[in-house]
């Protein structure tokens, strides 16, 4: 069985500058299509990349909880800087065509539901 995702990153711009973006990953083969809810403690949360036989990990989604107030950090490993994230807003990561085979997600405070959209 087989399932594709297509990825589309939409910015629209408006006020004194009126604009539309749209950019589309294309076709992504082979997509596991993993949806998954965790808890995070505080600091350095190892979170390892799905590993399906037969399908590619294109990317992931980070998905906060509603209400949620901690800010994530995306980091390689424990040791990065990292990127901060929105609390309350999807942050998109497309990922290389050999993913890591995991990511560290850092919080200040616990997180309790936050939604990991693999694809």
């Amino acid at each position: 069985m087989s399932i594709t995702a297509v990825l589309k990153n939409y910015v629209k711009f408006s006020g004194d500058q009126e604009s539309e973006l749209v950019y589309t990953s294309g076709d992504l083969t082979d997509s596991p299509c993993i949806q998954e809810l965790v808890s995070l403690s505080i600091g350095n949360n190892t979170v390892n990349i799905p590993d399906v036989d037969a399908f590619t990990v294109h990317g992931l989604a980070i998905v906060p909880p509603s209400l949620n107030a901690v800010e994530p950090i995306l980091k390689g490993v424990g040791g990065d800087t990292g990127i901060t994230l929105s609390a309350t807003q999807v942050s998109v990561v497309m990922l290389g065509s050999t993913p890591p085979a995991s990511i560290v997600i850092n919080v200040a405070a616990e997180v309790i539901g936050l939604r990991l959209i693999w694809f």
